[in-house]
């Protein structure tokens, strides 16, 4: 009888075989948007009133969403959960020198303006003189989707308005009136 003569093969020959295929996808670029209206309530506030955006997003139309290095663009985004979302997000816009940074720790789908989700916002601008005006823990952002509109929140993504009655910096409290925000692309 005789035995069949084995070759011998290279362990190292064989992984760029067992490795074709398998490589996962790479993730999705974070991609973000907002208008927000800085608002100078009265003497509380030291900065003039005025409107921000990256892109173009509001209540009723999400148009432009830009990605994370786009007209120099960052985004950073994590919308993680099911049922209920923690949303932790920053956009910066290097063009205009403005940043908002986001922390929702809890929004569900049922979020309503009467019954909103709470969170906070730090907003910066060329007119704050690149100081951050960062919402009141004691009187905290809002947050909701506007009824029968295509707003929403699922796993990496999140379109919703927002409201912060009290941002403060320093012995200044200013306002931030009804805004949007949309994020997708984003990490769990």
């Amino acid at each position: 009888m005789r035995l069949a003569r084995l070759g011998f093969v290279s362990v190292l020959g064989l992984l760029p075989l067992l490795g074709f295929g398998c490589s996962d996808p790479a993730p999705p670029t974070p991609r973000g948007a907002y208008f927000m209206n800085f608002a100078d309530p009265g003497a509380s506030c030291n900065t003039r009133g005025h409107s921000e955006a990256l892109g173009e997003v509001s209540a009723s139309d999400r148009v432009r969403v830009l990605a994370d290095g786009e007209q120099g663009a960052e985004i950073d985004c994590s919308v993680s959960g099911s049922g209920t979302f923690k949303v932790s997000a920053r956009a910066r816009n290097n063009t205009e020198v403005t940043e908002i940074r986001v922390n929702i720790p809890s929004i569900g789908p049922e979020a309503t303006q009467e019954m909103p989700a709470t969170g906070n916002i730090s907003f910066s601008s060329a007119e704050t003189v690149g100081k951050p005006f960062v919402s009141d823990p004691a009187n905290p952002c809002k947050f909701w989707f506007v009824p029968e509109s295509e707003q929403g929140v699922s796993p990496g993504e999140i379109w919703v308005v927002f409201e912060c009655p009290a941002m403060k910096e320093s012995q200044y409290t200013c306002e931030l009136r009804r805004g949007a925000l949309a994020f997708d692309g984003c990490g769990s």
